[in-house]
């Protein structure tokens, strides 16, 4: 999921409400720049990437799975609500 710019908490707040209300989610998305072994080799820099930080930045996995009840969907979803309005 993307967290939009202009929603009431950025990623890391939604992450922590997320956490909070007992739902686990993960930053799935780390681009190269970031990666250890890339940054330090070639010296990589975040303003290099703009495009590739802000998706970092911005971007949430959510919990799905296949035998999800829909009371746990429903749940992630009222937190989403509540937190994003």
């Amino acid at each position: 999921m993307r967290v939009s710019p202009d929603a009431r908490v950025n990623r890391d707040g939604l992450v922590d409400a997320l956490f909070a209300a007992r739902i686990g989610c993960s930053v799935h998305y780390i681009p190269l720049h970031l990666q250890p072994y890339w940054r330090d080799r070639y010296a990589l820099q975040a303003t290099d990437f703009p495009h590739s930080q802000q998706a970092y930045e911005a971007l949430v996995s959510l919990p799905i799975y296949s035998s999800m009840p829909d009371a746990a969907v429903q749940r992630v979803c009222d937190v989403l609500h509540a937190t994003l309005g």
